[in-house]
């Protein structure tokens, strides 16, 4: 519930808020699936030889594919969050003309998720123009991927980047992307990624890690630790995530957290981050 706004945007009811519950009933339902193939080790790390003495190699094995559903309960998630914006989209316009849209309207209206300034100045052209007021431009405008970055530039800040670098790392901008994949061409790609490896020793280590062959398949060399360490094995701890390799950020050489704890954060975004501010400023005169 989000206090101070019209009561009409908190209905439990309304098209936006049953889509964005509904992923987040599917973000738990990720979890589950996420930890029980987790739960059957479906991947190994093992040390192997060297022709050079005093090192070796750590081969992944992976046993079992992600199940298919985990990647379709991703797209579930995607496209519940995604509905619940263009549904939110759909009423900001419809309260914007008395409470009635024509067919031409209601196929027009859409949520713009754009990386720039000008590219979402650019979206309120044609008939769209004047479909969305002021207001719902104002909106729209402050839940945008480059919206914080628009404000560092008028206050006089300079960007160390561009606003397009900036967005692939904006949860607004990734889901949109991700959503496209899900929509039109493929499932999205989730695979294993190391988060953590680490090993232990009783004093200074006299291990060091050296890259592998960095391609992160079945049978791939994902690292090599030339040097022993006394009394000590060769078992090297790890923790690994399900990452989603579409997604801009992972692409970019950033995020890499789970999945599903992925998918939980970008529901929060949503719930926590757009709709307070857009809810606001609608209950506004």
């Amino acid at each position: 519930m989000i206090v101070n706004v019209d009561p009409q945007w908190n209905d439990p009811t309304s098209s936006w808020w049953a889509k964005a519950n509904r992923a987040g009933e599917h973000v738990e339902s990720l979890r589950r699936q996420v930890d029980a193939f987790r739960a059957a080790a479906p991947y190994s790390l093992t040390p192997e030889p060297t022709d050079i003495p005093d090192q070796l190699a750590y081969r992944l094995r992976l046993h079992q594919p992600v199940p298919v559903a985990i990647n379709t309960t991703v797209g579930d998630i995607l496209s519940n969050l995604r509905a619940s914006l263009e549904s939110l989209a759909f009423e900001v316009a419809r309260l914007g003309h008395g409470g009635v849209l024509t067919p031409e309207q209601e196929e027009t209206s859409t949520f713009p998720i754009k990386a720039t300034p000008d590219k979402f100045d650019a979206f309120f052209t044609g008939r769209r123009a004047a479909l969305y007021d002021d207001r719902a431009r104002s909106a729209f405008r402050q839940v945008q991927p480059f919206f914080q970055d628009e404000l560092l530039q008028q206050s006089g800040t300079q960007l160390d980047g561009s606003y397009e670098d900036h967005a692939r790392f904006r949860p607004l901008y990734r889901l949109d992307r991700l959503w496209n994949i899900d929509k039109h061409r493929r499932l999205a790609i989730v695979r294993w990624w190391p988060d953590v490896i680490y090993w232990g020793s009783n004093g200074p280590t006299n291990r060091q890690m050296l890259r592998g062959d960095g391609t992160m398949t079945d049978g791939s060399i994902l690292f090599y630790v030339r040097g022993r360490d006394e009394g000590m094995g060769d078992h090297v701890n790890h923790e690994f995530n399900l990452v989603v390799k579409d997604d801009p950020a992972f692409t970019g050489g950033g995020a890499t957290a789970d999945v599903a704890d992925l998918m939980a954060s970008w529901h929060r975004h949503i719930v926590n981050s757009v709709f307070p501010p857009v809810f606001t400023t609608m209950s506004q005169p």
